[in-house]
């Protein structure tokens, strides 16, 4: 079978996408499936591509582990403001499919979204392949947009929902990670029988659980986008809180509040916050081996309920207590398998009760870590999560055919 990824992300770059489209595209071949990742020239959070790459129109890689990239023009924009970043969708968008010949014959297209304006690049782009299309839909847009405020003009948000449905409506097979995304979509006529729920999964060889007595402050880490929809402040705020003794917090990541983050670090005048900003994915499992615990968050937003952070799993891989401060799907797994403690998305005050009682409780933040390691291995290994795509992908060239 031959399969074709668009994506606007994709390694070298950092992140959760990035590394989830990598991880399933490398397994597919390791399945023997022909694999074939479209996408731009990495620039991402900065909006500067980075060396060798540099900004062309079109460059076929060679073959690394049994997956071909074909890299097209993308317009550089930072993971911050509204204007550029759309018209980095867009100028991709339109180089992918004006370079489509270059990616060769596929018998099925698979579409990551957001960005929108990517899963409407996918529908052209298998329609010229004579595929069909499976869009994976990791966060919903516009609705997310919209509920934090950066989508807020009628006429703008129409046109996105009128494009959304659009694809959908083209589409073979729409994949989702959450219940609650699957509800939302399942509801929608263009979605009728198309919704698949495909489990988060994590890579557990990347992470080796080890166990500490350390006392003294409890170290929590904090590893993914500092971003909209996260809202890191509370995390600051929490700590400095929570005071020196309690804890010590370490932020590794960039995104659109990161400058925010670091003013009001640089601006306590005592802190026990570490801001480290973009780190690379080799390290993130020597952060957790050196934490207690790791912590998730999500704004308030309705949008969120239906989310399960990619780094929620990545903690629990990774053998460490999770604090959860959202609402939801993934404050419900929390609570539910006894991994770790969810309290009140955006409260200061709450998340660093959560602080101190672990700090007060060591023991109880071991046993939640051993018990994570254990979930994530019963339920969120990666092998089950490429079978069941290179099953469903198979079902889509199946049905094509007949």
């Amino acid at each position: 079978m031959r399969v074709l990824f668009l994506t606007h992300y994709y390694p070298p770059e950092l992140g959760a996408p990035q590394t989830r489209i990598r991880a399933l595209a490398h397994g597919l071949a390791d399945h023997g499936h022909e694999v074939t990742v479209h996408t731009g020239f990495p620039h991402y959070p900065d909006g500067v591509v980075q060396p060798p790459y540099r900004n062309r129109p079109l460059l076929v890689e060679r073959p690394r582990d049994g997956v071909r990239v074909v890299r097209t023009l993308v317009l550089p924009a930072p993971n911050r403001g509204f204007a550029k970043r759309l018209a980095g969708h867009t100028t991709l968008s339109a180089s992918a499919i004006a370079l489509a010949r270059a990616a060769g014959p596929q018998d099925v297209v698979v579409v990551e979204s957001p960005p929108l304006f990517t899963a409407a690049a996918g529908v052209a782009y298998a329609k010229l392949k004579r595929a069909p299309l499976v869009i994976n839909i990791a966060d919903r847009w516009p609705a997310s947009a919209v509920q934090l405020g950066l989508l807020r003009h009628r006429r703008a948000i129409a046109a996105a929902e009128a494009l959304e449905t659009w694809c959908y409506g083209r589409a073979h097979t729409v994949t989702v990670p959450t219940a609650g995304i699957e509800r939302a979509l399942s509801d929608l006529a263009s979605c009728a029988g198309k919704v698949i729920r495909v489990w988060p999964a994590v890579d557990l060889g990347r992470f080796e659980p080890r166990t500490s007595d350390r006392q003294g402050p409890l170290r929590v880490l904090y590893a993914g986008t500092v971003g909209m929809s996260q809202g890191i402040l509370t995390l600051v705020e929490a700590a400095h809180q929570a005071g020196p003794d309690v804890v010590e917090v370490t932020i590794a990541g960039d995104g659109a509040e990161l400058s925010s983050v670091r003013d009001r670090v640089a601006g306590a005048r005592r802190t026990n916050v570490r801001v480290l900003g973009a780190v690379a994915a080799r390290d993130v499992p020597r952060l957790y081996a050196e934490a207690d615990a790791g912590v998730v968050l999500l704004r308030d937003r309705e949008i969120f309920m239906g989310a399960l952070p990619t780094k929620l799993f990545e903690i629990m891989a990774a053998g460490r207590a999770a604090i959860v401060s959202a609402r939801g799907e993934a404050a419900t797994l929390v609570t539910d398998t006894r991994v770790g403690v969810a309290v009140p998305p955006e409260s200061a005050s709450d998340l660093a009760a959560a602080f101190a009682a672990l700090h007060a409780d060591r023991a109880l933040a071991r046993r939640m870590g051993t018990r994570a390691r254990a979930v994530a291995e019963q339920r969120f290994g990666r092998a089950a999560m490429v079978e069941r795509w290179a099953q469903l992908l198979e079902r889509a060239c199946h049905d094509a055919g007949s």
